[in-house]
């Protein structure tokens, strides 16, 4: 038995352009944006805290909509994101082009970001997708809930008062306590689906590298699932079904002179995008496939990493695959990945 659905394409450049709204606002925007802030989601002490799970997923689908390109949702107009100072500081390494300047730039923001040993920059914490709601320390509270993005690539969770980073150390899963601990891993094969009480778990899937005829651009492609917990109405965890969302990230390098890669403004492509999501459904005796097809699409001029949202299930998922044609401005060769 299958269900064909044609998945609406959602694509978002994570680090796109993003200008905080001036203290002039007309009246009518200000007022609605408010009551959005106030219902659903707040700014407290440089993070974001949600009233509850919905009210997130709720932001996050917002957060992957065409229209969000290169702006901020007004939920988010008075928030700095982790992905807002990650493309602020990537636009200042554009300018870094003597060993004394680099060493500055290294020194000056180590803590924030991960230098890699080609000298390219990548996130020190989370996920691409993560950046997106999580403030420069990697917190987000949803609920009672704090969940911190760690430098160890970890995403520890508890409830109670505010941790400062050192606090976080030692932590150990310990559910009576209200703390959660598990790891942000690479390259996880997908197989019979767990059920995931506490943090939401993040996961690649499959990762791939491609260079362009001169090795003088790259191109990154990545293949994600987070699994977020579901509770009951009351708030309580349950053992159900986990929400499992599966997205790709792209992100185009370019070789300077000076060094090594800088993350670049350029085009992506996406084409023959077909992926298939094999789930269990009870009662229902056979499993059943969702399908998710991309046939063309294009954004230009932006910083990368662009997301590509594809399929969100509470569907017990037992496979994913596919395959699709991922390019940009400087790598048009790239094979299926």
């Amino acid at each position: 038995m299958k269900n064909k659905i044609n998945f609406r394409c959602l694509i978002l450049p994570l680090l796109g352009a993003i200008s905080i709204a001036s203290c002039k606002k007309d009246t009518s925007v200000e007022s609605l944006n408010e009551k959005l802030l106030t219902n659903a989601v707040i700014v407290e002490n440089g993070y974001l805290k949600f009233r509850d799970q919905k009210a997130f997923d709720s932001l996050v689908n917002i957060l992957v909509k065409p229209e969000n390109f290169k702006a901020k949702p007004k939920e988010l107009a008075n928030f700095k994101s982790y992905s807002d100072v990650y493309l602020e500081i990537t636009k200042e390494y554009e300018n870094v082009n003597t060993s004394e300047s680099f060493d500055n730039f290294k020194n000056k923001y180590s803590n924030i970001i991960e230098i890699k040993s080609d000298s390219s920059l990548t996130h020190k914490f989370g996920t691409p997708l993560s950046a997106l709601f999580t403030n420069v320390n990697g917190e987000v509270k949803i609920g009672d809930v704090t969940t911190v993005y760690t430098k160890d690539q970890k995403m520890v969770s508890y409830t109670g008062s505010h941790k400062k980073e050192s606090e976080l150390t030692n932590l150990k899963t310990d559910p009576s306590k209200g703390i959660i601990v598990s790891n942000i891993s690479r390259r996880v094969a997908v197989t019979e689906s767990e059920i995931v009480l506490g943090a939401t778990t993040s996961s690649t899937i499959k990762s791939a590298l491609y260079y362009n005829e001169d090795g003088k651009r790259r191109l990154f492609v990545d293949l994600w699932v987070d699994r977020t917990p579901r509770s009951y109405s009351d708030g309580t965890p349950s053992a159900l079904i986990p929400l499992s969302r599966y997205y790709c990230t792209s992100r185009q390098e370019l070789k300077k002179t000076f060094g090594g890669w800088r993350t670049n403004e350029t085009d992506y492509y996406f084409s023959n995008l077909n992926y298939l999501c094999t789930v269990r459904r009870i009662p229902v005796i056979d499993p059943i496939t969702y399908t998710y097809n991309l046939p063309s699409y294009g954004i230009q001029g932006v910083y990368g990493p662009v997301i590509i949202d594809m399929i969100s299930t509470t569907d017990d998922v037992i496979g994913f695959g596919g395959s699709g044609h991922f390019s940009s401005g400087g790598v048009p060769n790239t094979p299926i990945f």
